[in-house]
């Protein structure tokens, strides 16, 4: 089972701290901090959460700078941040987005919408890790982008995602898993696309899209 993402929690008002926790608890692991300052310490010291639910309104430092402090953590810029906040005017949204934040909810909020939204983030979070990471496997892998785009012209999109993965060295079940398919759909997609591309497998392929020695 896959573990369960990390939310931390910043807020000040310990009666909204445990309203978020209790809408979250069931879905996630969820993490607290009455404070600016105390979300700081916490996050240099425990694992680094997956998304960040932040008020706006604290005493000492508030929202806006505890933003701008995180952002400045050595690994964790890249943390979704949505403002959680009583301040439901225009303006607090604006400079809130401005600032880089992934949305704004204002309080009260609603336990689905909240759920909801958070799924968005962290799914539009993964995706955005997965590209990445693709992206660093496709420049170690020496995969030549205009001779892949050159032989898999003939392919439907869908095609050339499996067999972009497949030449970057994932296995039929780990395509699977990363696009919501079964094994044994992934094998005989493979299968059907090199017999379009005129190719043997793998190995074959990668030889024809290897970027070349400089």
């Amino acid at each position: 089972m896959d573990e369960k993402s990390r939310i931390m929690v910043i807020d000040d008002d310990r009666t909204s701290l445990c309203i978020t926790e209790e809408a979250l608890c069931k879905h996630y692991i969820v993490m607290l901090a009455p404070s600016g300052e105390h979300a700081l310490r916490m996050l240099r010291s425990v694992k680094r959460p997956d998304l960040i639910l932040l008020d706006i309104n604290m005493p000492g430092m508030d929202g806006y700078e505890t933003f701008e402090h995180i952002n400045n953590i050595d690994g964790l810029s890249g943390i979704p941040i949505i403002f959680l906040t009583g301040m439901s005017n225009s303006d607090a949204e604006l400079i809130a987005l401005r600032l880089g934040a992934q949305d704004f909810i204002p309080k009260p909020f609603a336990r689905d919408n909240l759920l909801m939204r958070i799924g968005m983030r962290l799914k539009s979070s993964r995706q955005e890790q997965e590209l990445q990471q693709m992206y660093q496997e496709k420049q170690s892998a020496g995969i030549n982008e205009k001779k892949f785009a050159e032989l898999t012209q003939v392919l439907k999109p869908m095609e050339r995602e499996v067999i972009r993965r497949a030449v970057l060295g994932y296995n039929n079940r780990e395509i699977a898993d990363q696009l919501g398919y079964t094994p044994g759909y992934v094998k005989n997609l493979t299968i059907f696309s090199y017999n379009k591309l005129g190719v043997s497998g793998r190995i074959e392929l990668r030889e024809l899209v290897r970027s070349q020695p400089k």
